[in-house]
């Protein structure tokens, strides 16, 4: 199994624990969808086992950011136990409601704009510069220090990011959950590097009809923070739907202070065949 951090290690909903963002992806699931879900509908959309949401879905319970209920019934029988996300505050409200206009206007530019995906990407960079705080000269972090600190940022945004020594079985070890993988045998070795799984996409319903523009601000929001942290590490590449639910960014080493202009390249080879962008559904 390769090495790797984040998945299994953040959560922006939670805090940190043992279960990363998969958390993170269900409250938003539960928060997103009108109406409540199913253990079986809960694990079906994130791509894990029955008894691996029912898990989750019972902690969120305990720990108030979710709600346990039952299906009416006009027959006799055990109810369908269901759950809904909680709204304790209206902060997870106000960002939503950013989140939208964030896709639609990803989705204008998309359609309207020549070069979109450029333009998108330079979009990612301020993006990421933005909310990423630089060190201070008294900081001397490692490479590793700077990732982790990429990953804390990216969880928080509902990525639920992984890094990982390996894409490639990193993808398949997830992918065994459904039985399912969008990786052909004869391109298994050219995903075998490091880099960013990322198991959820926050804007899967823009990301399902612009790819291109969609995924390069995502990978410019991951260069524009690694380049606020000085880091040596950068993404040229980026495949949404390398797995059944998740999409990778390589990572290639650079020159430190290296700043680049060119964008990246979204190699979309999965998307015209799967259109399950791994994300909750469209709010309501």
């Amino acid at each position: 199994m390769p090495k790797s951090i984040g998945h299994f290690g953040f959560d922006g909903t939670t805090g940190r624990s043992d279960y990363g963002g998969r958390r993170t992806h269900i409250i938003q699931l539960l928060r997103d969808s009108k109406d409540p879900l199913s253990v079986s509908e809960v694990a079906d959309r994130v791509g894990i086992h029955l008894n691996t949401a029912r898990f989750h879905l019972e902690s969120l319970v305990d720990s108030g950011l979710a709600q346990r209920t039952q299906q009416p019934r006009s027959t006799p029988g055990r109810p369908k136990i269901l759950y809904l996300g909680t709204l304790p505050n209206q902060t997870h409200e106000r960002a939503q409601a950013y989140r939208v206009l964030a896709e639609a206007l990803t989705i204008a530019v998309a359609d309207n704009v020549p070069d979109a995906s450029a333009i998108m990407y330079s979009v990612g960079k301020r993006w990421g510069q933005f909310v990423t705080e630089a060190p201070s000269e008294a900081e001397h972090p490692s490479e590793d220090d700077l990732l982790t600190r990429v990953l804390t940022k990216l969880d928080a945004l509902w990525f639920a990011p992984e890094l990982t020594d390996d894409l490639g079985q990193s993808t398949r070890d997830a992918d065994q959950v459904t039985g399912k993988t969008n990786i052909a045998p004869d391109e298994e070795h050219r995903f075998d590097e490091r880099g960013l799984l990322f198991h959820n996409c926050p804007f899967a319903d823009a990301a399902r009809s612009a790819p291109e523009a969609v995924c390069a601000l995502h990978a410019g929001l991951l260069n524009g923070s690694l380049e606020e942290l000085n880091s040596t590490q950068r993404t040229t590449r980026i495949v949404p739907l390398l797995g059944q639910h998740h999409c990778a960014a390589p990572l290639t080493t650079v020159a430190r202070g290296f700043e680049d202009s060119e964008g990246v390249i979204v190699d979309t080879r999965f998307v015209s065949h799967h259109a399950s962008i791994p994300s909750s559904p469209a709010p309501q």
